[in-house]
């Protein structure tokens, strides 16, 4: 075998092997606490509350060539069950985008990140829904 020929298929093998490493990261879901800072790879959630019960969530997935909704969703979701301590939560008011992080790979291909943003309305929340209507109102106004 011609020693070039070696060198360049472990090339290969290596850069394979690091896509899918890659690739395979990218498709994780998030989370970690945005309100910490970023992360290396992109995603993560944070929550403010609003009033008793009720938090604004922001989700986004890692960065990947690719959009990622279902990866933002389990993010978002993860961060309302931590927000409500439980799984027992109304999603209100939902939107969901992809952004264009500005970074791309050496064959040119941009990264995206998916995002989430909405309110978890936990049910142990003592807010009617009168007063829930008025904050998510005001809140998205500044948004």
């Amino acid at each position: 075998m011609c020693p070039f020929f070696n060198w360049q298929w472990s090339f290969i093998v290596y850069k394979l092997a690091f896509a899918l490493v890659v690739a395979g990261l990218a498709g994780c879901a998030s989370t970690h606490d945005l309100s910490k800072g970023s992360n290396m790879l992109g995603g993560g959630y944070k929550q403010e509350e609003m009033g008793p019960g009720l938090f604004y969530i922001y989700a986004r997935s890692n960065h990947a060539p690719w959009t990622n909704l279902e990866a933002a969703r389990t993010t978002w979701r993860t961060g309302a069950e931590r927000a409500c301590a439980s799984a027992e939560y109304d999603e209100l008011a939902i939107a969901e985008n992809e952004k264009d992080t500005g970074l791309q790979n050496s064959s040119g291909v941009r990264y995206l990140v998916t995002e989430r943003t909405g309110y978890a309305k936990c049910d142990s929340s003592t807010l009617s829904s009168a007063e829930i209507n008025q904050i998510i109102g005001k809140d998205s106004a500044v948004r």
